[in-house]
């Protein structure tokens, strides 16, 4: 960058101005991304994720301009996370800014595991062909793109900051010739090494906002209208999909470690939340004895059942022993470990 330069938005700020619709996102963003490059050796513990329903709406050219204040040596760019979560990814990590365009992920896959990883751990494994493996430090930023809402995100993560570009300049929306020639005017402005300097300038020189932390992404307070939609929805439907399972089932308690294995094996889902879940669903824990135990263990009730001395009751004089009544819950072939085996399910 050229040393001399003041600091100066231009045409970049007008750009900014156009695709952030909301004051609060546009100055998080524009924190992230400072403070990214005011710490280069160190990394931040959450990325921005732009998501927009519509095409055309400048999520590539925003990663573009972003990639252009890094340096082209320092920044890769990729689709998905497939080069980031394969086995050579050596040449990834050793880059300052990481781009993935059109994140698409399944909710707790390997690759969303994975990274998971990157985000908030500094030391992590890489392999380049031909070469062992090994653990290194590594400082990468990530920005993250996608037209698909990630409802695979779960509810509370703060690894992820998602802003939805829903103005009206994209290629189907009132403004989008006025859009598509600002987007002509920013590339010509890229092309500018002057007054590229005088945006990385503002950056380098950017006072970050009171409570702002690149280290910890604080959902509640700062989370975005998308981010809470999102979450709710992603709660929703776990919380349906269990309770037609347990209805299907005809199951008035449930272990909580069988709670835990629904969730993760049938439903494909994060288990993390299920104290949430079933208290949402107005399901309450006991810890009693069943099926010859000497000690107690957790078990969820159903609303309008309790459990007495071993047995489940309920309206209409229901009376049934556990273990029967856990027995007869089960599905054909499945393994149902903890129902009657004297095992200590896990509190969550």
């Amino acid at each position: 960058m050229i040393e001399d330069a003041s600091p100066a938005w231009g045409v970049a700020g007008e750009f900014l101005d156009f695709v952030f619709t909301r004051r609060e996102e546009r100055e998080r963003f524009l924190d992230w991304l400072a403070w990214c490059l005011q710490n280069e050796s160190d990394k931040p513990n959450w990325a921005p994720f732009l998501y927009s329903e519509t095409k055309g709406s400048g999520k590539s050219t925003l990663c573009s301009l972003v990639a252009r204040l890094f340096g082209e040596e320092n920044t890769v760019s990729q689709n998905n996370v497939d080069k980031l979560s394969g086995r050579f990814n050596a040449p990834v990590l050793t880059k300052k800014l990481v781009i993935c365009e059109e994140l698409n992920l399944r909710q707790d896959s390997p690759q969303g595991n994975a990274l998971k990883t990157y985000l908030t751990e500094s030391r992590v494994m890489t392999e380049r062909k031909g070469q062992d493996a090994e653990t290194v430090d590594h400082c990468c930023c990530f920005l993250f793109t996608t037209n698909h809402a990630p409802m695979w995100i779960e509810p509370e993560d703060r690894r992820y900051y998602i802003i939805e570009f829903d103005h009206d300049g994209h290629a189907a929306g009132p403004r989008a010739e006025e859009f598509s020639a600002l987007v002509g005017r920013l590339v010509e402005f890229m092309e500018d090494e002057r007054a590229m300097a005088g945006v990385y300038r503002a950056l380098m020189e950017r006072r970050l906002s009171n409570g702002f932390s690149a280290k910890t992404l604080n959902v509640e307070r700062d989370g975005t209208e998308i981010m809470r939609r999102i979450h709710a929805a992603s709660e929703q439907t776990v919380r349906a999909q269990l309770r037609e399972l347990l209805d299907d089932r005809g199951q008035h308690v449930v272990p909580e470690g069988e709670v835990v294995k629904l969730i993760r094996e049938e439903l494909g889902q994060n288990p993390n939340s299920t104290r949430h879940i079933m208290i949402e669903m107005g399901w309450s824990k006991s810890k009693v004895k069943w099926g010859g135990c000497e000690y107690a263990r957790a078990i969820w009730v159903r609303d309008g059942y309790w459990v007495e001395q071993g047995r489940v009751k309920g309206p209409g004089h229901y009376s049934q022993p556990i273990s029967e009544h856990l027995a007869g819950a089960r599905q054909p072939g499945a393994a149902a470990p903890g129902l009657d085996v004297c095992v200590e399910a896990p509190l969550y």
